[in-house]
């Protein structure tokens, strides 16, 4: 784990926006502030600290180390989100993107199921067990037809 602080680089940029500035207890290793850089629009460095900020607020453990003991992990991880509110404000007007739209940049949909060639297939198997539920099981009779 590589934890690198030199401002003439993005990691070190973003450590300094991030306030993760102690080498020697650092919450973040350079490989994890990289994943944030390349998942922001435009690799927009303040951008990715608030990221990380956000990250930061949710682990504990993390946390504590941020924290340094100054403040409880609990004022340490309201402050990170502030920080993290102002940062993609800043990164806002640098890119003109907000941060909800900045967001979706992180999340993919993914729709899961059965495509209709591997139903088929399946239907079409001689030797597979059927399926002991049906469309119609849970329907109500008609009580005048079955008297």
């Amino acid at each position: 784990m590589t934890i690198t602080y030199v401002l003439s680089t993005n990691i070190g940029k973003v450590r300094l926006y991030a306030n993760d500035t102690n080498v020697s207890n650092a919450a973040f290793s350079d490989g994890e502030l990289q994943v944030f850089i390349d998942g922001s629009p435009s690799n927009n460095l303040r951008r990715a600290a608030a990221w990380a900020l956000r990250t930061l607020a949710f682990d504990t453990a993390r946390m504590g180390r941020w924290a340094e003991a100054k403040v409880a992990v609990d004022a340490a991880a309201s402050m990170a989100v502030q920080l993290a509110a102002w940062l993609e404000e800043q990164a806002a007007s640098v890119d003109g993107i907000s941060p909800d739209s900045a967001a979706s940049y992180l999340v993919s949909s993914w729709a899961g199921g059965i495509n209709i060639t591997n139903k088929e297939t399946y239907e079409g198997d001689d030797d597979r067990v059927k399926p002991a539920f049906t469309r119609t099981l849970h329907q109500y009779l008609n009580t005048e037809d079955n008297v």
